[in-house]
C-alpha cells in the first residue's frame, strides 16, 4: 500500500478508535491529565508500528497494546510524585478491559453490517438523526413529517438493528 493511502488509513482508524482508547486508557490509569499523554504517546507509537499491522486485524484490540504500554512506562515514570493503582490491580483491569474493547469493535463491525442491509431512507433518516446528531423536532420540520412518525419510525429501525446485531454476534459467537 502506498504511504498516502497508508497514512490516510491510520488516520481514519485512529480516529474512528481514540474515544475507545481513551476510556481504555483512563480504566489504567484514573487521570484524564495522565491519559492525555498516554494517548499521545500511543498515537506515535502506533504510527510507527503501522506498516505491521494487518488489515484483517481489529485495529482497536491491537491498538490496546500500545496503550497497554505507555500506561505502563507513564505509571513508572511518575511512580514516585503520583499516587497509582497496584500493579496488581492494574494488570487485572487490563485484562479484564481488553475483552470488552474486543466486544465493542464485534458489535461495531456487526451494527455496520447491519445498517449496510438496511433500505436506503431507513440509513438516510439514521445517519440525519445520529451522524449529524439532528433532533426529532429539527428533523421533522425539515422533512415535514410529524415528530411522532420520526420517533415510530427510528424506533422500528433501532428494533431491526438491534435484532440484527444480536444474530451477528450470536452466530460469530456459535462460529
Amino acid at each position: 500500500m502506498e504511504l498516502q493511502n497508508r497514512q490516510e488509513l491510520f488516520v481514519r482508524l485512529f480516529a474512528r478508535h481514540e474515544r475507545a482508547l481513551r476510556r481504555y486508557a483512563l480504566t489504567l490509569l484514573a487521570d484524564p491529565v495522565a491519559v492525555d499523554d498516554v494517548i499521545q504517546e500511543s498515537s506515535v507509537a502506533i504510527w510507527r508500528k503501522f506498516d505491521a499491522y494487518r488489515t484483517e486485524d481489529p485495529f482497536l484490540v491491537w491498538s490496546c497494546k500500545f496503550v497497554y504500554f505507555e500506561a505502563l512506562k507513564y505509571r513508572k515514570k511518575w511512580q514516585s510524585q503520583r499516587r497509582f493503582f497496584s500493579s496488581e490491580t492494574f494488570e487485572a483491569l487490563a485484562r479484564e478491559s481488553e475483552p470488552i474493547a474486543d466486544q465493542h469493535e464485534s458489535e461495531r463491525i456487526a451494527l455496520q453490517d447491519c445498517l449496510s442491509k438496511l433500505p436506503q431512507a431507513d440509513r438516510e433518516l439514521v445517519g440525519l438523526r445520529y451522524a449529524t446528531e439532528t433532533t426529532v423536532a429539527a428533523l421533522a420540520e425539515e422533512t415535514g413529517q410529524s415528530a411522532k412518525g420520526l420517533y415510530r419510525a427510528l424506533e422500528r429501525i433501532r428494533r431491526v438493528l438491534m435484532l440484527c446485531v444480536q444474530r451477528k454476534l450470536a452466530m460469530e459467537a456459535h462460529s
